[in-house]
């Protein structure tokens, strides 16, 4: 019975090692380890029939249960009171989100849509997007949303690509470096669910950005909310760390980022 628990134990730590290998800027996998090693130590300690952890443990999922409908309900009342504030924007980012071969996901297709439909509102409009080659991706990002706008009729003099970016932070701070400092109005669009994380990320840089909220497919809202809201605390519960240890946080962003913005 030992034997059997090591072993279940080693093949779970494993599969984090792998899939940590694979996905580096994943922060999946970092919630799923610290679940791991808290439901561990809750069941070790039920075990030894210790009355304070069985306390701690039930105000634990107490508080972040009100944490998680908090957040949830912040990146909602964001979205309603922000979507329909379009304005004109000289530059604006496309962020990307994933490919399937060569051509984006049905998310990131939502978010290349917005694009062509304010192309045709503001066709002077010059678009940066964002997303570098991941592991398992035979294109960069930013090529194959290149080619979705290419396919649409927005002129290549129309887009600019960033193909070095890894995670929504990176692709904010590669963006700026690119836009030139006499551009005073630059727009960003990403899907209505990961906004509120993106501006998160943008007044912590100094990065002025005007929301362009692209719909969230239907089959996917659920997942990419509840997906949406554990990395909105996951960042925040990170960022206050780092405040803490490495103040000012966006200095230590720009710290870890330096070679790749040289």
């Amino acid at each position: 019975m030992i034997f059997f628990k090591i072993l279940v134990h080693f093949f779970i730590l494993y599969f984090f090692y792998f899939y940590k290998q694979k996905f580096p800027s994943s922060f999946f996998i970092n919630i799923l380890i610290i679940l791991y090693f808290f439901i561990s130590f809750y069941i070790y300690f039920i075990s030894k029939q210790n009355k304070f952890i069985k306390t701690f443990v039930k105000r634990s999922i107490f508080i972040f249960s009100s944490i998680f409908i908090f957040t949830l309900g912040t990146i909602i009342c964001d979205i309603h009171n922000s979507k329909n504030r379009e304005t004109k924007n000289e530059y604006v980012i496309i962020l990307g989100a994933g490919l399937r071969g060569v051509e984006p996901k049905k998310i990131l297709r939502y978010r290349l849509d917005k694009a062509i439909k304010y192309y045709k509102k503001y066709p002077d409009t010059i678009f940066i997007v964002s997303g570098g080659k991941g592991k398992d991706e035979i294109i960069s990002e930013s090529k194959a949303m290149k080619n979705y706008l290419l396919k649409a009729s927005i002129p290549t003099k129309n887009i600019i690509e960033e193909n070095k970016s890894s995670t929504t932070l990176e692709n904010l701070l590669f963006s700026k470096k690119i836009i030139p400092k006499k551009i005073s109005s630059v727009g960003i669009i990403s899907n209505d669910f990961h906004m509120y994380r993106v501006k998160f990320f943008a007044k912590n840089i100094d990065f002025k950005l005007n929301a362009i909220y692209a719909d969230t497919p239907n089959k996917s809202k659920v997942s990419m909310f509840l997906r949406e809201t554990l990395a909105v605390i996951y960042y925040k519960v990170k960022m206050n760390i780092f405040r803490y240890f490495y103040n000012p946080f966006k200095n230590f962003y720009i710290y870890l980022n330096k070679k790749s913005l040289e």
